[in-house]
């Protein structure tokens, strides 16, 4: 058994949701048998990490420096393993501009979308959702959990959505709404997981569908899907995984459009592990229990690291 410490709840506005996170992780861990010492970050002494050297550090986070690399780097220059992707991949996973890119280079299909900034003039604004039309999605760059994203029908509608993305940082992303059925694919190792489909109620997969209970939204493992999608499905969920340059484990979004065609949205680097979660609904659906889950999360991490190209790094600093 190893000496775990498991890093949780953090600063960001996802802090409510990985502590959850963190709480399960915490309780599978110590039923495996692992000893685990707890620290929240930003707020307990990230020093004890170093002082301690435990073997493993599991990472809980979900957004800010939990999710874009700078945790991971701290770890690294620790000489500490730890769970999931390295600095580069996260961040490359969290910006939404810096995945598109990537995701284009590896021929990996995402809806189409357009750059905002803050201090964009009005007009430019308009012309960006008018080139890439109704419905458009506005969400920030670089925020996970749905946080700040909305769903626009017209061009009335478009300053107010850009304000509340605005409000998580300078940079949001225009794009394409894609009108269909949402799915996920967990991808453990080198294995993709069942996918799950993603049935909202109100019709749109926003923070309060996400982990509201009484929001009433579905989850179906293993839907009826037309034809091979269901393992086209997997296929650019693997593709996307490695185009950013993940390890371990993460979690992709797809929609499957009104004709049968499927668009990556986003990879998560660092999942959700709570009781609504898909990761752990989809492994399920395979016999993997929760905490048969978390212990393969561990083992695939310890796994040896892809060396990450030069051209890699660049793309990140740029």
């Amino acid at each position: 058994m190893l000496r775990i410490a498991l890093l949780y709840g953090g600063t960001s506005s996802e802090r409510d949701v990985s502590i959850r996170s963190g709480e399960a992780i915490w309780a599978a861990l110590e039923r495996i048998g692992h000893k685990v010492t707890p620290i929240d970050y930003g707020h307990d002494d990230f020093g004890l990490l170093e002082r301690e050297r435990p073997d493993f550090v599991f990472i809980a986070l979900h957004g800010g420096e939990g999710e874009d690399g700078t945790v991971q780097r701290r770890l690294e220059e620790l000489g500490l393993p730890y769970s999931g992707s390295g600095p580069v991949a996260s961040r490359l996973a969290m910006d939404k501009e810096l995945s598109k890119a990537e995701f284009l280079a590896h021929r990996v299909p995402t809806p189409p979308h357009e750059v905002a900034e803050e201090f964009d003039a009005d007009y430019r604004l308009r012309r960006m959702a008018r080139r890439i039309g109704w419905p458009l999605i506005v969400k920030p760059i670089d925020q996970g959990s749905s946080i700040g994203v909305s769903m626009v029908r017209s061009a009335e509608d478009v300053a107010g959505a850009l304000s509340g993305a605005f409000a998580h940082g300078p940079r949001a992303l225009l794009e394409k709404g894609i009108l269909g059925r949402e799915l996920t694919v967990g991808i453990v190792g080198s294995r993709a997981l069942p996918v799950c489909e993603v049935i909202a109620s109100a019709g749109f997969f926003d923070f309060n569908a996400k982990y509201n209970k009484q929001a009433g939204t579905r989850y179906v493992v293993n839907p009826e899907l037309p034809g091979p999608v269901a393992k086209l499905a997997q296929h650019y969920a693997r593709r996307a995984h490695h185009a950013l340059r993940c390890h371990g484990y993460s979690r992709v979004d797809l929609m499957l459009d009104q004709s049968n065609e499927l668009w990556v949205l986003e990879v998560n680097t660092l999942p959700g592990m709570t009781e609504t979660s898909l990761l752990p609904k989809s492994a399920a659906a395979e016999g993997i229990s929760f905490d048969e889950l978390v212990q393969e999360l561990v083992d695939v991490s310890r796994e040896k690291r892809r060396p990450i190209s030069n051209r890699s790094t660049r793309v990140v600093a740029a």
